[in-house]
């Protein structure tokens, strides 16, 4: 992990190997800001989402559970569990996470077991924190269309979003006036 300031090695696990796949997100109130692991613990590791009307992200498990991270007692404890793909086997990538439909919270987009239409799968719990859309973020914008190139994983705002987070910078929306 490098300082982005200055490029200094913050901290280092294991040089020279390659760890098949890691996870940044804010999952444990009890250490300020994201955790990043890739690793046993959690054993998600691919995607994470805000799902639950908390500030802390969620996971996205094998296949396409939803699961969350019980810092308590070092397991992840399951909020949705879909049989999705084919022949309803667990996928082990969705289509897409994204704040889709405008809440601040993502929704999971995967296939339908035939293969033949997409399942949109959204939150029903309530929530008390009140943030704009994060479609409405740049660079969240530009982490949904990542999800489709090269290697899938999920979109970050470009603000800190997770436990005792301050309140989010005024974006500077600018409409596009179509051309005539």
């Amino acid at each position: 992990m490098h300082d982005a300031r200055t490029g200094k090695v913050l901290w280092s696990h294991s040089p020279g190997v390659d760890v098949k796949a890691g996870l940044v997100a804010d999952i444990d109130p009890r250490h300020p800001g994201a955790e990043a692991w890739g690793g046993p613990c959690p054993r998600s590791n691919g995607f994470a989402l805000w799902w639950d009307g908390d500030l802390l992200r969620e996971l996205l498990g094998r296949g396409s559970s939803i699961t969350k991270w019980n810092w308590e007692t070092g397991q992840e404890e399951t909020m949705l569990e879909t049989r999705e793909g084919n022949r309803g086997r667990r996928i082990r990538r969705p289509s897409l996470t994204g704040d889709i439909l405008g809440d601040w919270r993502e929704e999971l987009l995967v296939p339908a077991p035939d293969g033949t239409s997409l399942r949109l799968h959204t939150t029903t719990i309530p929530t008390k924190h009140r943030l704009i859309t994060l479609m409405h973020d740049p660079q969240y914008r530009l982490g949904i269309v990542w999800q489709n190139v090269v290697y899938n994983k999920p979109p970050h705002p470009s603000f800190f979003l997770g436990a005792d987070m301050k309140k989010p910078p005024k974006l500077n929306i600018q409409l596009i006036k179509p051309a005539r």
